[in-house]
C-alpha cells in the first residue's frame, strides 16, 4: 500500500503514525511527502518526499499528476486547508478516476466548511448550534451584534488556523470599527468582506475528531479533548474528554457534509452544556495528537477503510483525563530538489534531538 500526505510540514508524528499502522497490520507500503517547502520537517520521516509548486502555482496540478502516476498511490491525504479547497473543485476528481482514495469533502460543502460566514449560515439551517456571526461588511449587522454582546471576536472570512484572530469586549469594539474599520472603509473596503464579526460565548472550549470510511459513511468515531493551551493557532495542550455530549453534533455534521475519514471540529460548550461549533477543518486537526497518544489510532482505520478490511477492535477509544503536552524537536534530513533523486528516508543520516 502506497499512502501520499501532502503539505505535511511539521507533522512528523502523522508520517511515523502512518508507518506503524502499515507495519503493525503486516501491511508492505511506504508512506511519501508531498510538500512546497524543502525544509518541511516531515519530510524526514517518510519512505520518500518530493518537492512540488505551491497550489497556487499554474505548475501544481500537472506536477501532481505527474507524481500520482510515477508513484500510484492508494490513499492521498492533504494536511492544508487551501490545498484541500483546490483538490475539492476538480483534482480529487482526477485522482479518483486513476482509483485513489482521496478523503475530502465534495466542493459544495467545501465551500461551506472553508467560509467562516457560509460556517454559519449551514449550522444555522440544520439547526446545530453556533456563535451568530455576521461580514463586518454589513455595517449594520455588525453594530446589532457589538450591542447585543459583551465580548466579540473579528478573524478571517476564508482564515485558517486562526488567522487575523481579534478578541474584543463591546466598548473595544466599537473602538475599532470607529478606528480601523473607517480606514478600511476609506482604503480597502473589500477588506471588510474578507472579515466577520463573531459573538464569544465563552464557556469551555474542545477540539473534536469525527471520523467515518474513507469514501463516506455512518460516524464511526468520535474522539475529543478539552483544549488547555494554544500556539499560533494549534492547540498545544489538551486533555481527553469522553464525546457522548457530541454524538448528535458528529450526527448532524455527517449528514450536512458527507465526511469522509476525519474532520476536525472546534466547539465550545457554554454553561448551559450546549455545544456550539465554531470551526471545521475537513483534515487531520493539530489535536488529533492528544487522543492518539492516549489510544486513539485513526491512521489505522483509515488503512483499513481504504483497504476494505476490517479494524482492529479498539481505534477509536482512548483513556480519558489524560493529558497531552506538545513539545520542540529538531530532525535533520537531505532536501529533495528538482536536481536530485530524493533520498529514502530509511538511508539517510538523520539527526533527531528533543529538546
Amino acid at each position: 500500500m502506497r499512502i501520499i500526505i501532502s503539505s505535511a510540514g511539521r507533522r512528523v508524528y502523522l508520517v511515523q503514525w502512518f508507518k506503524e499502522a502499515l507495519q503493525q497490520a503486516d501491511i508492505p507500503g511506504e508512506v511519501y511527502v508531498l510538500d512546497n517547502d524543502p525544509g518541511a520537517a516531515a519530510a524526514a520521516a517518510a519512505d520518500r518526499h518530493f518537492h512540488i509548486p505551491a497550489f497556487t502555482d499554474a505548475a501544481y496540478q500537472g506536477r501532481l499528476l505527474e507524481l500520482i502516476d510515477e508513484l500510484q498511490p492508494d490513499l492521498f491525504i492533504s494536511l492544508n486547508d487551501h490545498e484541500i479547497t483546490v483538490l475539492s473543485q476538480s483534482i480529487g476528481d482526477e485522482l479518483r478516476s486513476r482509483g485513489i482514495v482521496v478523503p475530502i469533502l465534495d466542493a459544495s460543502a467545501q465551500i461551506v466548511v472553508a467560509d467562516k460566514l457560509a460556517t454559519y449560515r449551514a449550522l444555522r439551517s440544520v439547526g446545530v448550534p453556533t456563535p451568530k456571526t455576521v461580514p463586518l461588511s454589513d455595517a449594520v449587522g455588525a453594530l446589532e451584534l457589538i450591542e447585543s454582546s459583551s465580548d466579540l471576536i473579528i478573524k478571517d472570512r476564508l482564515g485558517s488556523g486562526s488567522s487575523g484572530l481579534l478578541r474584543f469586549g463591546q466598548e473595544q469594539a466599537h473602538q475599532w470599527l470607529n478606528t480601523r474599520g473607517v480606514e478600511l472603509i476609506e482604503q480597502d473596503p473589500a477588506r471588510l468582506d474578507g472579515l466577520v464579526l463573531q459573538q464569544d460565548l465563552g464557556g469551555i472550549e474542545y477540539g473534536l475528531d469525527i471520523v467515518t470510511p474513507v469514501r463516506g459513511g455512518s460516524v464511526e468515531g468520535i474522539l475529543g479533548r478539552r483544549k488547555m493551551r494554544m500556539r499560533h493557532g494549534e492547540t498545544s495542550a489538551a486533555i481527553t474528554v469522553p464525546t457522548d455530549q457530541f454524538r448528535g453534533v458528529a450526527k448532524a455534521l455527517n449528514a450536512a457534509l458527507g465526511i469522509r475519514g476525519t474532520i476536525d471540529v472546534d466547539v465550545i460548550v457554554t454553561e448551559d452544556g450546549t455545544p456550539h461549533v465554531i470551526d471545521i477543518n475537513p483534515r487531520f486537526g493539530g489535536g488529533y495528537p492528544f487522543c492518539h497518544i492516549a489510544g486513539a489510532d485513526i491512521p489505522h482505520f483509515m488503512v483499513a477503510s481504504t483497504l476494505g478490511i476490517e479494524p482492529r477492535t479498539g481505534w477509536n477509544t482512548y483513556q480519558h483525563d489524560f493529558l497531552g503536552a506538545k513539545h520542540e524537536g529538531i530532525i535533520g534530513f537531505e532536501p529533495a530538489n528538482t536536481t536530485k533523486t530524493p533520498v529514502p528516508a530509511r538511508q539517510q543520516p538523520l539527526l533527531w534531538h528533543t529538546i
